[in-house]
């Protein structure tokens, strides 16, 4: 498989742009709805209790966020440094399909198998 094309590479830092600045509004949302206006959390309601499923839903999302904009910072570093598009773990090019769905990929597809299985560090 061919390296991307510098209209490709665009096309995917605009995506990665887009992607950073949801994440960026998620996050900000839900740390208000986690720990409240005040940034310390909720207090008990008069039903006898807080809405801590809703709470710990939020930080649980509010997680997985950060993780999300952590690697999509990452993908951006890779398109400038240039290794953008290679997986980091075999050297190969990632498809493009898997580019389209997942932007932020660092693995293609048969190293990131073998990377939840722990077969790769």
């Amino acid at each position: 498989m061919k390296r991307l094309t510098p209209k490709e590479l665009e096309d995917y830092e605009a995506r990665l742009r887009a992607m950073l600045s949801a994440l960026t509004g998620d996050i900000d949302r839900l740390e208000q709805e986690a720990l409240g206006e005040r940034g310390v959390p909720q207090e008990v309601s008069a039903e006898g209790g807080t809405d801590s499923y809703s709470q710990e839903f939020s930080l649980e999302l509010l997680e997985r966020d950060e993780s999300t904009v952590r690697e999509v910072l990452s993908a951006l570093d890779r398109i400038k440094s240039g290794s953008f598009g290679a997986c980091e773990a075999c050297g190969n090019m990632i498809l493009k399909e898997r580019l389209k769905l997942v932007p932020h990929a660092r693995n293609c597809i048969e190293c990131q198998r073998k990377e939840e299985e722990g077969l790769i560090d």
